[in-house]
């Protein structure tokens, strides 16, 4: 016979109405012949958000993206990036913030703090996707696969995001990008939305790049030796060691969106993955095309009707206009095609709280 049991959780304070419930099997109840079988691979998927971004739907979004991977059998990590030493002036922000935090905490993702000066926060949670590869090993093994993505990217169709047999992972619409010139060499621009490989090859990208061994060969190595090592910690320092070999000054510099540092991350990763794919050609990374149509903000409103919904792959979702109702409205149409009828409604409540500390704290909403 196996018992379950339920243990019900209730969250603090901010959504009191949402239970998390916890199913528990005893093993001493399983089969005596129960085969215990290799442990398979999991997949994560990774995206950050800045604490101190001025569009607030940054983090607004974290929820409802990290469910609609978990909706097609990924694991969510979500990364808070920004000064958590001196975050409390800002109240809002702080209500916000833990609004967002809570109803993660209730759907089970990852969420990990990444202390940075506020003046990097934006770039930080640009770059700290690439560097996933120097996770904790309690969160995530060598062998589980590492996908990156942003909190404005929705997936619709799970079929889009599957690993295939015998590869080592898949850059996702790899050929959207063109090319770039960098060292004297032509690279393939490839989008961090959606670059999924293995942990392991995450950090031997900077394991066996170019930049680590001018870093050697330098006198910066002798400063902080362990963020030369694979035991290198996932932190500000050891991504501003291999960014700022690269790109010098430009990494310290004001970034503004489009501008030529707004693209580190994406430089970055394609001259890693090219550089690391040609001294192991036996390895092999899936370059796919985008075949699935992509829902944008720009597209008229009858495109958000639910039929129609069902036949993009992915969304790639407005920023602070969702906070006006008419766009929400259209919005939900997608919760409810992505999710069950009750998570969609605590997304709806979810949605009315935030908006109604913006409206308080805000002469913009």
């Amino acid at each position: 016979m196996i018992f379950i049991i339920f243990t019900i959780y209730k969250t603090p304070n901010i959504i009191n109405s949402w239970p998390k419930i916890n199913l528990q099997l005893s093993s001493s109840h399983l089969p005596d012949d129960t085969k215990i079988l290799p442990k398979k691979p999991r997949q994560f998927a990774i995206f950050a958000s800045s604490i101190h971004s001025i569009l607030r739907s940054y983090i607004f979004y974290t929820p409802i993206a990290a469910a609609a991977w978990q909706r097609i059998g990924y694991e969510v990590i979500v990364v808070f990036v920004g000064d958590f030493t001196n975050n409390n002036s800002n109240a809002s922000l702080s209500v916000q913030l833990n609004l967002s935090r809570t109803f993660l905490q209730r759907l089970g993702v990852h969420i990990l703090n990444f202390q940075c000066d506020k003046s990097y926060s934006v770039k930080m949670s640009q770059l700290v996707r690439i560097f996933a590869g120097y996770l904790s090993d309690t969160l995530v093994s060598d062998d589980d696969y590492i996908l990156t993505t942003d909190s404005d990217i929705i997936p619709i169709n799970k079929q889009d995001y599957q690993l295939k047999a015998n590869t080592s992972g898949f850059l996702f619409n790899a050929f959207c990008c063109g090319s770039f010139e960098r060292r004297g060499k032509l690279y393939h621009m490839y989008p961090l939305s959606h670059i999924c490989l293995s942990k392991k090859i995450w950090r031997d990208l900077f394991l066996e790049s170019i930049q680590r061994k001018e870093i050697f060969n330098s006198n910066l190595s002798s400063l902080n030796p362990i963020l030369l090592s694979d035991k290198a910690p996932f932190s500000f320092e050891t991504i501003s060691l291999y960014t700022r070999q690269e790109f010098g000054q430009m990494y310290d510099s004001n970034m503004s969106k489009g501008d030529s540092a707004w693209y580190m991350d994406q430089i970055y990763s394609s001259m890693l993955i090219t550089d690391y794919s040609e001294k192991h050609p036996n390895i092999i990374i899936n370059k796919r095309s985008k075949a699935s149509k992509r829902l944008d903000p720009h597209l008229p409103d009858y495109m958000w009707e639910p039929e129609r919904l069902k036949t993009f792959g992915d969304a790639h979702i407005i920023h602070d206009e969702i906070f006006y109702s008419y766009r929400w409205k259209l919005f939900k149409n997608l919760l409810f095609v992505l999710f069950n009828s009750s998570l969609a409604n605590d997304f709806d409540f979810y949605y009315k709280q935030y908006t109604l500390d913006l409206l308080q704290n805000s002469k913009d909403y």
